[in-house]
């Protein structure tokens, strides 16, 4: 091999090192319930908290876009429990749940099933939530 294909050479191999590296580097970000700040509950259209949360709330909230969407709750709130209506009253039918810091079930990733404190399933149902 000639001394002018060596550098060529060196200076390929290097780019596809880099190129791999940051190939390999990137993977996508893993979702979850996690991303739910303290003090907040939140909600996810989707089951098993995968990307950002759609909707999150302090005190309460009444769903707009994401109304009969949900999918994936979590608690992550410090004092009191959560309260997701399928109403957008806050009334009718309503599943609950604990914190971290109360304890009891604070979260559920796939509300087609139901939640521990009720058998209902609540997939695409949740239009209003509250903390009580």
């Amino acid at each position: 091999m000639s001394t002018i294909k060596r550098p060529l050479l060196r200076t390929t191999v290097a780019a596809c090192i880099a190129a791999a590296g940051v190939v390999l580097s990137t993977a996508p970000a893993q979702a979850a319930y996690t991303d739910c700040a303290s003090g907040y509950a939140c909600m996810w259209q989707s089951t098993s908290y995968s990307g950002s949360p759609n909707s999150s709330f302090s005190m309460e909230v009444k769903l707009s876009t994401s109304r009969n969407k949900i999918n994936s709750i979590v608690n992550n709130g410090t004092k009191k429990m959560a309260y997701f209506y399928d109403n957008l009253d806050y009334s009718g039918a309503v599943v609950f749940l604990g914190n971290p810091v109360i304890g009891g079930q604070w979260r559920d990733p796939n509300l087609s099933n139901g939640t521990d404190a009720t058998p209902i399933a609540f997939a695409n149902r949740i239009e209003s939530a509250r903390f009580q």
